[in-house]
């Protein structure tokens, strides 16, 4: 008895601090939720966690039946109080503890179901279930941690992507309904090997069905994003155009009427009206200066009506904004141009705009034979920690770095580029590489 009872502490032990890894790894390197600094919240998180973990075997085999489902549920949900502590609360994080919770389950069911008759019965009987949960555990702690350790951590972030609340538990429950029917039937049912794996086959086409609907929501998701942040950009490219045109058509009259202009100018200098001569030139200096044609020539004309837009918000915030380069025309889609280019220079706006002092955009544009390298500079508030590509500090900060990052990372990845994000001596720099075709 004595022995059985430290076996079932030692697999809860375990289990219980390889599940808190998981997690912890799950939403600081796939989810990539803003943390929060609540120590003391997080460690009591954990002692609920661990609390309900050991108190969860002999409640549910000892205790009165009355508490049987509550002790069940509070069990799934474990670790909900540690994520509420250190990632904000939200109703979210229960449905997806229940979802990946029971997913863990399941996987470690039909590997029980395969091999089975290996160790049943004996000495531990009792404990199979949850020796093959601990050892499914563990298998997934090892993947997410080299996953990690090579800087592959985006292979599996669209696994992890933020469903509705509505669509985990819609999840959870046919992956429930699954595992509770294959239960009673090997319960009731003296099964066959070929049975046994036929039915670890189908889990594993639910389980990839799951994973093609939770892609395909990703992509519809992106997709939206895409969209949604192309709306304002592309109204920003249509008003620049329409005011450069305006402006041509200006620029065009002006010289069209530069003979009889110069002519009144001799004139006037004729009749030795020195004063009014210069006051004249003065005018027509500020006419060319108001109708002068883009602000930026980058070689781009796309790229240049939005740097113009740009930079009409950047100088209402006080903000010098300026452009060195050329940009490639005709070697990148307009719209990853647009997404490329907007989503770069709204970060730095947004960062820039918070600093009292000077404030300031850099933009450097690199063409080196099928290598374009954008580069963004802004002046910040105060240095901030990049970990993973990803902004590690305060909500504010991240917010104003890091709108539309992933939309960045999607373009540069489609043309065989990275995004490499940096934070020094109160300088921000987001660099976008990218591979282009000849």
């Amino acid at each position: 008895m004595i022995q059985n009872i430290c076996i079932m502490l030692t697999i809860y032990t375990v289990r219980g601090v390889v599940g808190l890894a998981n997690y912890w790894l799950a939403f600081e390197k796939f989810f990539v939720f803003p943390s929060l600094k609540q120590k003391k919240a997080k460690w009591i998180g954990i002692g609920v966690y661990f609390v309900i973990n050991y108190l969860y075997e002999p409640m549910i085999h000892y205790g009165p039946l009355s508490l049987y489902y509550v002790v069940l549920v509070l069990y799934l949900v474990r670790i909900v109080p540690f994520l509420w502590a250190g990632y904000g609360f939200d109703w979210t994080y229960m449905a997806l503890a229940l979802f990946y919770g029971n997913w863990i389950d399941c996987i470690s069911q039909n590997i029980q179901i395969v091999f089975m008759e290996n160790i049943s019965g004996g000495f531990y009987y009792a404990f199979e279930a949850d020796i093959f949960v601990m050892l499914t555990e563990i298998l997934v702690l090892c993947v997410l941690i080299v996953l990690v350790l090579l800087k592959r951590a985006n292979i599996l972030r669209v696994y992890f992507t933020k469903l509705t609340t509505y669509e985990y538990i819609l999840l959870f429950m046919v992956n429930m309904s699954f595992s509770l029917m294959e239960v009673r039937i090997f319960e009731l049912y003296k099964v066959t090997a070929s049975v046994r794996v036929l039915s670890a086959i189908t889990f594993i086409l639910l389980i990839s069905l799951i994973i093609h609907i939770i892609m395909v929501r990703e992509q519809n998701t992106s997709m939206n994003d895409m969209i949604g942040n192309l709306k304002e950009p592309m109204k920003q490219i249509t008003d620049s155009y329409i005011e450069m045109n305006e402006k041509n058509t200006e620029l065009r009259r002006f010289r069209h009427d530069t003979k009889n202009l110069l002519f009144a100018l001799s004139s006037l200098i004729s009749d030795k009206k020195y004063e009014q001569a210069s006051e004249y030139i003065e005018k027509m200096q500020e006419e060319i200066e108001a109708n002068k044609g883009k602000a930026f020539d980058t070689g781009n004309f796309i790229a240049d009506a939005l740097l113009e837009s740009k930079a009409k918000t950047a100088a209402q915030n006080d903000i010098t904004m300026t452009v060195e380069g050329n940009i490639p025309a005709n070697r990148i889609e307009d719209v990853n141009l647009v997404i490329l280019i907007s989503n770069l220079v709204d970060n730095a706006i947004e960062a820039a705009k918070q600093v009292e002092g000077e404030k300031k955009i850099e933009i450097q544009s690199i063409l080196k034979k099928n290598i374009w390298i954008l580069s963004v500079k802004n002046s910040c508030v105060q240095d901030v920690v990049i970990r993973e590509n990803r902004i590690e500090t305060t909500k504010e900060e991240k917010e104003s770095h890091g709108f539309g990052i992933s939309n960045i990372e999607r373009v540069a990845k489609k043309y065989g580029g990275n995004l490499k994000l940096s934070c020094e001596n109160l300088v921000f720099t987001a660099r976008a590489t990218l591979m282009l075709m000849a």
